[in-house]
């Protein structure tokens, strides 16, 4: 079993839900010393370490995050057939603990082998999967490297991912007027009744090419003999056009204002910035860098755009020019979720090949 294997199979047998990432993070502290840097932790936690240049080029920086959502089963990892999965009924945590292996390795690659390069700093964060918070909370004025990679698209080498959406939170909630349901609803106001009447208006789903919105969370009254007073529910919106975005969200405040005028109650609402969206051109140094070492890799190179947001989206937004790849692991956040031997191998590959592209 190859040295990259087993640090992949060390990090997915130890838990680390967002916020409980210490553990992982010491491992990845000790690997790093053993290569004889000198890794630090910030007042968030996340790790960093950085490399001297030992030639003229591009520095890079890598990022990838500590946590996973959180496993709902025992977290047994096997290798069966060539491919490394979770017997344990849950989750693997490839998202994202393969890129931290891939990366760790691909650093090791280039100090054993002596691979010239511009300059290469590492940074690990924590609770990337409850909102970035970890890549929010880090100096990114720490970093000399401009141009930055990271790992953390599921599906197959080779994938560049040229963007990433907006996102915006919303939390409504409506207020009615308590009253027992049996003696006196007519005295009520149902909140629940309000929300019902807003959700099944709302366009949910893929609301076109570039859009999505969901209702994911909904709360609301005390029992089943009482007209609820109060009801409450969390929703998203991501789209690649900011403008679109603004119009999505302010068409579902209309509709749930609508409704909760419609069943006379009172609605109340919070609407929160998630994260900022990105797009790159295929011109840009930093996305012909990735494909140039793909493709010394004998990977096929093909663009995207993403639903999903990661640390990117936060360097991004800070002035810096950050761009995710794919790294052949498949079916996040699911029982399912999987990575193959030779491609865990593979992005160590194009890692190495990342740093000697960057190199003058």
């Amino acid at each position: 079993m190859s040295d990259v294997v087993e640090l992949f199979l060390e990090l997915a047998s130890i838990p680390s839900p967002s916020g409980e990432e210490q553990a992982v993070a010491d491992v990845v502290v000790r690997y790093l010393r053993g290569l004889g840097l000198s890794p630090g932790e910030d007042d968030f936690g996340n790790v960093y370490a950085g490399l001297e240049p030992t030639a003229e080029g591009t520095p890079l920086f890598f990022c990838a995050h500590l946590d996973t959502v959180p496993p709902a089963g025992e977290l047994r990892p096997v290798v069966e057939d060539g491919v490394i999965r979770n017997v344990g009924g849950t989750i693997l945590g490839g998202d994202n603990k393969a890129a931290v292996v891939q990366m760790l390795e691909g650093t090791r690659r280039v100090l054993v082998e002596n691979v010239a390069h511009a300059g290469i700093e590492l940074v690990f964060t924590r609770q990337e999967e409850v909102g970035l918070h970890g890549a929010a909370a880090f100096d990114a004025t720490r970093l000399r490297a401009k141009l930055g990679f990271v790992y953390d698209q599921e599906g197959p080498i080779g994938e560049i991912i040229l963007g990433a959406p907006f996102a915006q939170g919303l939390e409504i909630t409506f207020l009615g007027r308590a009253a027992h349901a049996g003696m006196s609803p007519e005295e009520g106001r149902s909140a629940i009744q309000a929300a019902a009447k807003a959700i099944a208006d709302l366009r949910l789903g893929r609301v076109d090419e570039e859009t999505t919105a969901n209702v994911g969370v909904i709360s609301g009254g005390t029992a089943g003999n009482i007209v609820p007073e109060r009801c409450s529910f969390v929703a998203e919106a991501r789209c690649h056009d900011e403008r679109k975005l603004g119009e999505l969200v302010q068409e579902m405040l209309d509709v749930c204002a609508f409704a909760a005028s419609e069943a006379e109650c009172e609605m109340q609402s919070e609407s929160r910035k998630s994260y900022r969206g990105y797009r790159f051109g295929k011109s840009e140094e930093v996305v012909g860098l990735a494909a140039a070492a793909l493709e010394r890799c004998g990977h096929e190179v093909r663009y995207r755009l993403s639903g999903g947001a990661a640390d990117a989206n936060v360097f991004n937004e800070r002035g810096l020019r950050c761009l995710n790849l794919t790294h052949g692991v498949y079916d996040f956040h699911s029982p399912s979720e999987r990575i193959a031997v030779v491609d865990l191998e593979a992005m160590v590959d194009v890692t190495v090949a990342l740093v000697e592209a960057a190199r003058a």
